[in-house]
């Protein structure tokens, strides 16, 4: 049952809100910061996010330099079925770089009794050439996809590129591909396909000032999945802040989106399957000061759906460092078409202190007469 009354909060039933606040809590279980190379910088994070219908979505992970991984689960309360995953990216070469560099991934998605499982692997030599593959078993479907992949990387002065070949097979379709990206500091430039989609990356980031400065970050994101076997959409995403600290907008974060989820990128590491525990930043989390997203899908049936976000941190621009610095505003507007639009406004809040990072939004949308609520928790290792 859906529940809805102007500008209100949504109802949460009270078993529910339990196990969504036990979720959140998780990261209360690991106190202090720490030293060790396998845990340093990491951190434990939850999230609860109810949306417009009714449903809502919980979420834990565990993010360090060795292992990335977490559990989910998409909870319907208007008929539909539930849905739960799990699954995690391991490193486990990476305190000892004499002998390369191995990542391994595995997740799966669990649905009204139908499972789907992906694993995938390479291998990388301490001179950059990688070996790797994978494959994607959706169970009573004819959608499994299969990847071999040959990679190289290496840096000519101060600029980094990564050059990739491989095989997919899809539907019982054999395409080659490659994806190549090049970046320094500040700019990078990626481009390739895997035969079901190609995608490109053009991304910007500022020299870094000092702490309280503006810093600007740019991303141009663009995702054609209409030229394989299978015709989907084609996507635009374009991100930005004034005040680009590190995270969504760094080029490590880039390089997993960039190649995609044959690149078996560590520092973000993607699969085929859908939904995982690695979620995409909401706007107000990309950065300070001002962050905006903009999303451009045009779909199978020519038909298309536009989004726009921005969130403001009104008194960050005066310098101020109290705990009025975390609040935010913003307006969003979503252009379906067809379909109605919708025109909303958010607010909340996003800070970490000392070790603890937390952030909560409101957001109502006044043509649908729809809010929603999104609360996440994290503890930095």
């Amino acid at each position: 049952m859906q529940y809805k009354k102007k500008m209100d909060l949504p109802f949460i039933p009270a078993k529910q809100l339990w196990f969504a606040l036990l979720m959140i809590s998780q990261p209360y279980a690991h106190a202090d910061n720490t030293d060790s190379p396998y845990f340093k910088g990491g951190r434990v994070e939850a999230f609860y996010d109810r949306k417009d219908n009714g449903d809502f979505q919980v979420n834990s992970e565990l993010w360090t330099p060795v292992f990335k991984g977490g559990y989910g689960a998409l909870i319907s309360e208007t008929g539909g079925q539930d849905t739960h995953y799990f699954g995690g990216f391991a490193r486990p070469l990476l305190t000892s770089p004499e002998y390369g560099d191995l990542i391994l991934g595995a997740q799966e998605i669990l649905k009204g009794g139908v499972k789907q499982t992906e694993a995938q692997g390479e291998y990388r030599l301490p001179f950059g050439l990688g070996i790797g593959g994978g494959f994607a078993d959706r169970q009573y479907s004819g959608q499994d996809i299969k990847f071999a992949k040959i990679s190289y990387r290496n840096e000519w002065k101060d600029i980094k590129y990564i050059l990739s070949t491989q095989w997919q097979s899809y539907q019982g379709k054999s395409s080659p591909g490659g994806y190549v990206a090049v970046y320094n500091k500040q700019l990078m430039a990626t481009w390739g396909s895997d035969g079901e989609q190609w995608r490109s990356t053009f991304g910007y980031v500022a020299p870094d000032q000092g702490p309280d400065k503006i810093r600007p970050a740019l991303e141009v994101f663009y995702v054609d999945n209409s030229i394989g076997n299978f015709n989907g959409s084609k996507d635009l995403m374009v991100t930005g802040s004034l005040g680009f600290r590190k995270g969504f907008l760094s080029h490590e974060a880039r390089l997993g989106r960039a190649m995609g989820p044959t690149g078996l990128e560590f520092g973000n590491p993607l699969g085929f399957l859908s939904p995982t525990f690695n979620r995409r930043l909401t706007a107000w989390e990309v950065g300070d000061l001002v962050n905006f997203r903009f999303i451009h899908s045009t779909l199978p049936n020519y038909g298309r759906v536009e989004t726009l976000e921005t969130a403001i941190y009104p008194t960050q621009f005066f310098g101020d460092k109290s705990l009025l610095s975390a609040l935010f505003v913003g307006v969003g507007v979503t252009s379906p078409n067809p379909g109605k639009d919708g025109l909303s406004g958010l607010f909340g809040y996003h800070k970490r202190i000392n070790n603890f990072e937390s952030s909560l939004r409101v957001q109502h949308d006044f043509d649908r007469d729809d809010t929603t609520l999104f609360f996440n928790a994290i503890q930095w290792l």
